[in-house]
């Protein structure tokens, strides 16, 4: 006989695995990588030329590291086509859907399991 536990996991595994867009995952993951790589604002910004100029160097390094992050996941994909990045990053929510759904489940049924013992 299937567990309720076992159903709720699997509903949310494929709801989440289904729902989610991954094109929009990765940029987020790109763009905090890129953020943390790339040094933010530093010294010699006294006045607005200096400010500008640094900002296009650090616009151009920005753009820059994204287009390698970006190249070594088409690489990745090229090499192990069956493993895709957007399929990593599905299988992933799927499994975070699925460990919160069996997580919310057992707390719920604790909770109303200890409610009926209580009343006796």
């Amino acid at each position: 006989m299937l567990s309720m536990d076992w159903i709720f996991g699997q509903v949310a595994f494929i709801y989440a695995f289904n729902k989610i867009k991954p094109a929009s995952v990765v940029d987020k993951i790109v763009e905090a990588i890129v953020d943390t790589i790339v040094p933010g604002r530093g010294l010699g910004e006294s006045n607005w030329f200096w400010r500008h100029v640094r900002s296009l160097e650090r616009d151009g390094d920005r753009m820059s590291k994204e287009i390698d992050i970006r190249q070594e996941l088409r690489n990745w994909d090229r090499e192990f086509p069956y493993f895709h990045h957007e399929l990593i990053v599905r299988y992933i929510a799927g499994c975070l859907a699925s460990g919160a759904a069996v997580f919310v489940w057992a707390q719920l049924r604790s909770l109303f399991a200890s409610t009926n013992n209580k009343r006796r």
